[in-house]
């Protein structure tokens, strides 16, 4: 279709308009259109002209620029034969020559420092953004673990919550970090005591009760370890039983083999859960190192210096006795000036990805989503039509254009009578199975069952002498007691029952009256005989 709908030939535009509100509840608020260069080109805000424009250096050293060209566009002093009479400014700078090809070395080691250090910077700001989302995913995958194998909110909740009170405080940690050690930065966002998290969000959400807010005050170790202690311990007492209490109904869970899983399913996602919050925090510890940042700045504001005065010798005529500048360099220069400063402010905003910058992560949105989510899928009822899901009754169909119908076929309630075969053995297939007798009657010895071998070759024997009607009585002995001793062998042997002993097609050869019932072992050949 020509619309942006992920469906075919769905017209439809985007489900929201990209507003501000809208923006507030994504993790990077800055989300552009790359295609719109034009549009894109006259933005300010969140863009490296509103941080470049925001730094005094940027001034600065266009303003040195501008004020060494006019001095030497310009003449400075008058005229004079006095012997201490001022030289003017332009034969100073013609005395002392400095061009762009004589600071061509050092431009080349500013420029692969500016792109090495970008790229540590893009690559810690792309690492803490995946940690971020695997956070993100980890707590969902246990909300919808809780959700399929639970079905009462509580129990959900009481696994759940200690995970979502570890990420608020994570979070709020950061902040606290920031506003501690950076205060000139974050001076005007104050996040407040861990007695106010706790008051007026952990509590106020429902994530902890006063009980608990209380051990996490008085704990002197990581919170975050012992919240994930806390929810583990909330999973081992609700499985403590066969099948948790208030969880009758849910047959997932009447299988050992599913409660096992489920723990070890849960238990891996918490503890990726703490290693993704780990990464974030020990990254942010682990910047980029001073020593290299401090190289980076103090290379690159001496050669924008060096560069304000090479400028200067850039002349816009071909005439070699013309000693005036290019009035170009009034522009061009505070433009070089502003990609290699805009290049380094950015890279110093991707290092930094928790702070108050437009490319930043938005924590709020982060904490804000993640809770929403878990408590829909906590709290929310169980859909209706999942408990026909897995019903032969439930079986929608496939519509002509793709879409399955609305009504269901159900099977007719009453069940398709089985119709049991009587099965008649004819004389010859009595005796192959006396030889099969003879032949196990040594293993069979074994477990004390002579005995019983021996009546029913005496029953078998007496049978040759007996008429139809009474023959028929002893098959069926026979059936019975044939069947018994042959599993008893078979299970001596360690065979499966069922693989050697299974009736025959009719089409076997079988006797008269019936299908022959048997084995290759039995019957090598498939025969039966004639009655």
């Amino acid at each position: 279709g020509k619309g942006g709908g992920l469906g075919p030939g769905n017209t439809a535009a985007m489900p929201y308009v990209l507003t501000n509100e809208v923006r507030d509840s994504l993790v990077i608020r800055m989300q552009y259109d790359a295609s719109s260069s034009w549009n894109n080109m006259f933005a300010y805000g969140g863009t490296a002209v509103e941080a470049v424009f925001s730094k005094p250096l940027w001034w600065a050293l266009t303003g040195f620029h501008w004020m060494l060209w006019l001095l030497k566009e310009f003449h400075t002093c008058q005229e004079s034969t006095a012997p201490l009479s001022c030289i003017p400014a332009s034969q100073v700078f013609a005395r002392y020559p400095l061009s762009l090809g004589d600071i061509s070395m050092m431009t080349s080691l500013v420029t692969f420092f500016l792109v090495f250090y970008n790229g540590n910077c893009f690559s810690r700001y792309a690492g803490m953004y995946d940690a971020a989302i695997a956070i993100q995913g980890k707590m969902h995958n246990v909300s919808m673990y809780l959700r399929a194998y639970y079905t009462m909110p509580a129990t959900r909740w009481n696994v759940i919550r200690y995970l979502l009170a570890s990420h608020y405080i994570f979070y709020w940690s950061i902040r606290r970090r920031y506003f501690d050690w950076k205060n000139t930065q974050y001076k005007y966002s104050d996040p407040g005591s861990f007695s106010d998290l706790c008051e007026d969000v952990l509590i106020s959400n429902g994530v902890l009760i006063k009980m608990e807010a209380e051990a996490l005050k008085t704990y002197k170790g990581n919170k975050h370890k012992l919240l994930y202690s806390w929810s583990i311990i909330a999973l081992k007492r609700i499985m403590q039983t066969n099948v948790p209490k208030g969880e009758k109904g849910n047959p997932m869970l009447q299988s050992e083999h599913e409660q096992t899983a489920l723990v070890t399913n849960l238990k891996q996602e918490i503890v990726e859960l703490r290693g993704a919050l780990g990464k974030i925090d020990n990254s942010m510890l682990f910047p980029i190192p001073f020593q290299y940042y401090h190289i980076v700045n103090v290379v690159l504001t001496m050669h924008l210096i060096l560069m304000a005065y090479a400028f200067l010798q850039v002349s816009s005529s071909k005439d070699p006795t013309y000693s005036g500048g290019n009035i170009f360099s009034l522009i061009v220069y505070p433009i070089v000036v502003f990609t290699l400063i805009g290049l380094k402010e950015v890279a110093n905003a991707m290092a930094d990805p928790f702070g108050t910058d437009e490319c930043d992560f938005n924590q709020q949105a982060m904490v804000d989503g993640i809770y929403r989510e878990c408590k829909r899928l906590c709290e929310e009822p169980e859909e209706e039509f999942l408990s026909s899901i897995g019903d032969p009754s439930f079986n929608p169909t496939r519509n002509a254009d793709g879409t399955l119908s609305e009504a269901v076929e159900a099977d007719d309630d009453e069940e398709e009578e089985v119709v049991v075969k009587e099965v008649m053995w004819a004389m010859s297939d009595v005796q192959v199975i006396l030889d099969e007798k003879h032949s196990l009657e040594e293993q069979v010895r074994r477990e004390g069952i002579a005995t019983l071998t021996n009546a029913v070759q005496a029953l078998v024997s007496h049978q040759r002498e007996m008429d139809s009607a009474a023959n028929a009585r002893l098959d069926r002995l026979e059936q019975m007691l044939g069947g018994q001793l042959s599993k008893l062998a078979a299970e001596l042997r360690g065979d499966a029952y069922d693989m050697r002993y299974v009736g025959q097609d009719d089409d076997a050869g079988g006797g008269v009256g019936g299908p022959t019932v048997g084995t290759g072992r039995l019957f090598p050949d498939g025969g039966g005989g004639s009655g």
